[in-house]
């Protein structure tokens, strides 16, 4: 099986799993984050993030982060920040990240907003923002398994049977949805034809 052949593959992730995992990476980081280099206290810390699809119909996501602000300058005990922002994808380290973003906080102060609006675009980016990553390599890796496991049998498409063994994946592009993302995966793989039935290969 030396040729290589090309499989799309649609999959669908709900936001609530990839909340899951934005919480394990966020939740209880300080900002900045302390550091042995320096005794400056943080300002804040993460309590909670949240993740929706945008209803503006641009494509964009909903990236909402609770944090406790501790500075007494800026004290308060919740504030709620919401993130627009455009998701991008690392095929090399089959991350989606976010690759443009606009903040806004939600507070009734505009002075205080303003003031954590400076406080997330010059200190917070690189722990919010940055580390706002989510690996797919296991849902990837699922959809291997999965059609590793048909070609294994081999499918069976007009009049013709395949087999063999998916090597790569690579993720297309992404579409984020209302409810849920969109990726559309390429599988590339070995293949092995088999002819079963030629009439089913000839013109109508």
């Amino acid at each position: 099986m030396e040729n290589f052949v090309r499989i799309q593959v649609p999959v669908t992730i709900s936001y609530p799993a990839l909340e899951s995992v934005l919480r394990k990476q966020l939740v209880g980081e300080y900002i900045p984050k302390p550091s042995e280099d320096t005794n400056e206290s943080p300002y804040a810390q993460i309590l909670d993030v949240g993740l929706a699809g945008s209803s503006s119909g641009t494509g964009d996501i909903i990236l909402r982060v609770r944090i406790r602000i501790l500075r007494t300058i800026l004290k308060r005990d919740n504030v709620e920040l919401y993130v627009q922002a455009a998701p991008g994808y690392d095929n090399a380290t089959q991350q989606v990240y976010i690759r443009r973003f606009n903040m806004q906080a939600q507070t009734s102060s505009r002075f205080y907003n303003s003031s954590l609006e400076v406080l997330v675009n010059k200190v917070a980016y690189n722990q919010i923002i940055q580390k706002a990553r989510v690996n797919l390599t296991e849902i990837i890796a699922g959809e291997l398994t999965k059609a590793n496991g048909m070609l294994e049998t081999g499918i069976e498409l007009k009049g013709l049977k395949l087999n063999g063994v998916v090597e790569e994946v690579r993720v297309q592009d992404i579409t984020p949805k209302a409810n849920r993302m969109f990726l559309n995966l390429e599988l590339l793989a070995k293949m092995e034809v088999d002819v079963v039935d030629l009439t089913e290969l000839l013109p109508a």
